[in-house]
């Protein structure tokens, strides 16, 4: 089965990237497979591990050379790039002729459909469905949340064969009445080597620094955690147009020595190794990978309940902790809780472990194979 993917760019360390890589790589080991990485923007260095079984294409469109500057380079990109993107990726899916062609929901999304060919399309979908509404903070993009959502859910999607979400909550929730849909979460390499002993006195969060991920909400709260515990820290991964923002924040707080802003990393699971537990203070999500990730080390995590992820993933008060999102009193109570109890922590780390066991890479990948087979049979 020949599987093509879709996707902007897989030189940024995202979690759209990680789990697209994690997926192709697995997928390429299956007999009989054929996997295809077809990508638009080669800008910056390539820190993910890409099988040498994968046939990687550069589309070289560079989006991320000026897109997303201002808002008349979003309107260039649009207009202009995407244009561009639809002709190289049309010339390219017609040598490589998949069974199957994903797209992962980034760019290609509103134009792969109307590329006519005999393969059977797959749409994913990364985060909660009114994603675009609940990030805009202008007029001008409430503007393009509306053209965006208008688009892309009464046309476009519909012209998918399939429509794939990660989490139950968000079908129950968005996509209960579509027969189209289905569940398959985001899956995580379980490493048997890799788990966290649980003695550094360190909290760990990971993602891009936009508002999205409401980190200004984690440092608040971990204000209040380090008044009791002035010997823990808070190490942030990621990096993103909030960065300033953040750091003028921690700085007014005087959380200089508590808090650091460690940019990227290609060593994701190796920090959280080095972590004792891991927060997440998303307003959305459509899984929070960094969530499973953290739990195959061992690491019990602490979530505000946003729409659309942790829920699925955390059983509150076995693995980790759920809480009301922007509660920052009882975020910071969920995290002294953890300090403050060694063996609540380590328990939590040990069901973390096992509870992690239904996102491993073998099990979603047998899904997936399951629907490609459904989608081929159905051509």
């Amino acid at each position: 089965m020949r599987i093509a993917y879709c996707i902007d760019s897989i030189n940024n360390v995202g979690g759209i990237q990680r789990v697209t890589v994690a997926k192709a790589n697995a997928l390429v080991e299956v007999p009989g497979n054929e996997v295809f990485i077809l990508f638009a923007d080669h800008s910056g260095e390539r820190v993910l591990d890409v099988s040498p079984k994968v046939r990687v294409v550069d589309l070289g469109v560079d989006y991320y050379k000026d897109d997303w500057k201002s808002r008349w380079n979003v309107l260039k990109g649009i207009v202009i790039k995407r244009s561009l993107h639809r002709r190289r990726l049309e010339e390219v899916l017609h040598e490589v002729n998949p069974d199957i062609l994903v797209s992962v929901g980034q760019s290609e999304k509103n134009f792969l459909p109307r590329i006519q060919g005999k393969w059977a399309t797959v749409r994913e979908i990364h985060y909660v469905k009114d994603y675009r509404w609940k990030a805009a903070q202008s007029i001008f993009d409430k503007i393009l949340a509306f053209g965006g959502d208008l688009l892309d859910y009464s046309f476009n999607i519909k012209k998918y064969d399939r429509i794939v979400v990660l989490t139950h909550e968000d079908k129950e929730l968005n996509w209960k009445d579509n027969p189209k849909v289905a569940v398959i979460p985001n899956p995580v390499e379980v490493r048997s080597g890799h788990i966290s002993a649980l003695n550094e006195k360190r909290i760990i969060a990971v993602g891009r620094l936009v508002q999205q991920k409401n980190f200004a909400s984690l440092v608040n709260a971990f204000s209040l955690v380090a008044m009791r515990h002035p010997d823990w820290r808070l190490d942030i991964f990621g990096d993103g147009p909030e960065k300033s923002r953040l750091q003028t924040l921690i700085s007014s707080l005087g959380l200089d020595d508590k808090i650091r802003l460690r940019g990227n990393t290609n060593r994701v699971i190796e920090e959280m190794v080095g972590s004792s537990m891991l927060v997440m203070t998303s307003k959305f999500e459509g899984f929070g990978v960094v969530l499973i990730e953290a739990m195959s080390v061992g690491l019990p995590v602490v979530s505000y309940a946003c729409p659309c992820g942790p829920k699925d993933v955390i059983t509150n008060g076995k693995d980790g902790f759920l809480v009301p999102p922007e509660d920052e009193m009882v975020l910071a109570e969920r995290l002294c809780s953890l300090i403050e109890n060694d063996s609540m922590r380590r328990e939590m780390g040990q069901e973390a472990l096992e509870n992690v066991k239904r996102f491993s890479i073998e099990t979603v990948v047998a899904q997936w194979m399951d629907l490609f087979r459904k989608l081929v049979e159905e051509r």
